[in-house]
């Protein structure tokens, strides 16, 4: 009598703890088994919720994409995939639930799975509007079939929708039931013969539709997540390349400006400047081999007016000199670097328009851009090369050139150099051996010299030097000129080589995708 009462008190409260479909542990169909070959509730809802999961750990990585453009336009088509698992993880997690746990109120656990439903349906228009607007990155057939397997996917839940409306009532209905004969040996039975099978059997065939949709959709997903992974690798794999080829143009821009700055620049003024110390050594001799002369009566009137020719001479030259070192010496590379860089940029920004083209080609699986890609995707990279090494050539060529140039413009220099000291061994020639102590006929003579010698550097000494200093600074602004085409012309090839090259990838590019389109 006990064990039948403990039997009894076991009974009712399996029914009150029992899960929300209220279905003994041996209902086939719901928490185990395999309802007529359809598996279980529990079985096929965490199916559906796998899928699910494998949407969102396959649309997370776009997530980590490094290129903006393309992370902007694959945020659309991720921001559909998120929605969907959003809004369908509890619909099927409420399911599973159900089939397993007990909520004490089916009618209002059904109720939220509905209400999920309602948000999903609702969400299509939405989720369709936003797919279209992944054209560009998808392509057409892309979106098409992105929007089909919206729609299944909403057809579906749909009809789970009306399925859970014909299960509700019944199961409400049976749990009333099983409630007021859970101590009749009948109560067993009554399960048995009210359990909406057949509804459960299509719950069952719905979700193994939405399985079976899910199934084939990841390979989409997937295929189109790895295309877009391996076009953003391009792109970055682009963007290293034009960074690290415009720091190399930049370090070799500075290098030539280096060159160009301490080896020309710096050389000429050198050799302009290094004229002035032996002037002044030999101009400073002179002056004190005169100096005792002043004291001499005969000879006071030459030695005062050689003093001071010397004197303003080493001061005209000295400045002469200086202005020509510092205000005309100028190597003008400015406008050089701006054009090179221009043309550098011009590279970069072709490229990037190439290969945007062809990346949005290859994730919108463009019938044979992944095969195009796969022969010329290194050829952008060559490209970004090669016009680095034409450029960076142009400049440092034309370093080399104007170094041999000065090379040259400081031989000139040595006719300075051989003007000054003439003038200043003229009045050495005189002030040879002559002293206050010399004899008179000696200082007539040199005296005579002496007078001869500054007549010769006021009326032909100053000229010559002039129209010397003159011809090298014409000298070196034709050589400057000539060195500035000499350049721009190096740059216009390398303009062109850009043009040429830009225009084979084009229009290779359009011949390979040409025969699938």
């Amino acid at each position: 009598m006990m064990m039948a009462a403990m039997a009894v008190s076991m009974m009712v409260v399996g029914a009150v703890a029992s899960p929300d479909f209220a279905v003994p542990a041996r209902m086939t169909g719901v928490g185990s088994g395999n309802l007529d070959r359809t598996g279980n509730v529990v079985q096929n809802a965490n199916r559906v919720l796998a899928i699910l999961e494998q949407f969102q750990s396959i649309t997370e990585w776009l997530y980590s994409l490094q290129t903006p453009d393309l992370y902007r336009l694959a945020t659309r088509f991720r921001t559909v995939m998120d929605s969907l698992v959003e809004t369908g993880s509890p619909i099927f997690q409420g399911l599973s639930n159900a089939a397993r746990l007990s909520s004490g109120n089916i009618t209002a656990l059904v109720a939220g799975i509905q209400r999920s439903v309602n948000v999903t349906i609702a969400l299509n228009n939405l989720h369709q509007l936003t797919i279209n607007e992944t054209r560009p990155f998808l392509g057409e057939t892309g979106v098409h079939n992105i929007s089909t397997v919206l729609d299944l996917l909403v057809r579906n839940v749909r009809n789970l929708s009306t399925v859970l409306d014909d299960i509700e009532p019944a199961i409400a209905d049976l749990q009333l039931r099983l409630h007021q004969a859970a101590s009749s040996p009948g109560a067993t039975a009554l399960a048995d013969r009210l359990y909406p099978r057949a509804a459960v059997r299509k719950l069952n065939d719905i979700l193994l539709e939405y399985v079976n949709i899910g199934v084939a959709t990841v390979p989409q997903i997937n295929a189109v997540v790895n295309r877009v992974r391996l076009m953003d690798g391009f792109i970055g794999r682009l963007d290293s390349v034009a960074a690290t080829q415009q720091q190399s143009l930049n370090a070799s821009l500075a290098s030539v400006n280096g060159t160009l700055r301490n080896y020309v620049e710096g050389r000429l003024r050198g050799a302009v400047r290094g004229l002035a110390p032996a002037f002044n050594r030999s101009v400073t001799e002179a002056t004190r081999k005169l100096q005792p002369l002043l004291d001499d009566p005969a000879l006071l009137g030459v030695a005062r007016n050689a003093t001071d020719r010397l004197t303003e001479r080493l001061a005209n030259v000295t400045q002469t000199l200086e202005s020509l070192a510092a205000d005309h010496i100028v190597v003008p590379f400015e406008r050089g670097d701006r054009t090179t860089r221009l043309i550098m940029n011009l590279t970069v920004a072709a490229i990037g328009e190439l290969a945007w083209n062809l990346t949005l080609a290859v994730t919108s699986a463009q019938p044979g851009a992944e095969g195009c890609f796969r022969r010329y995707g290194y050829e952008f990279d060559k490209l970004a090369r090669q016009l680095y090494d034409s450029l960076s050539g142009c400049g440092q060529g034309e370093a080399r050139a104007l170094q041999s140039v000065t090379g040259a413009l400081i031989g000139f220099l040595g006719v300075v150099q051989t003007q000054l000291d003439a003038e200043t061994r003229t009045y050495g020639q005189c002030l040879g051996g002559l002293s206050v102590n010399s004899t008179p006929e000696l200082k007539r003579q040199r005296a005579v010299c002496l007078e001869v010698a500054v007549q010769y550097s006021q009326l032909v000494g100053g000229t010559v030097v002039a129209n010397q200093l003159a011809s090298f600074g014409e000298e070196l602004q034709r050589e400057l000129s000539y060195s500035a085409d000499r350049h721009g012309a190096c740059l216009l090839g390398s303009y062109r080589l850009l043009v040429t090259e830009v225009l084979y990838l084009r229009n290779s590019l359009a011949a390979c995708l040409t025969p699938f389109g």
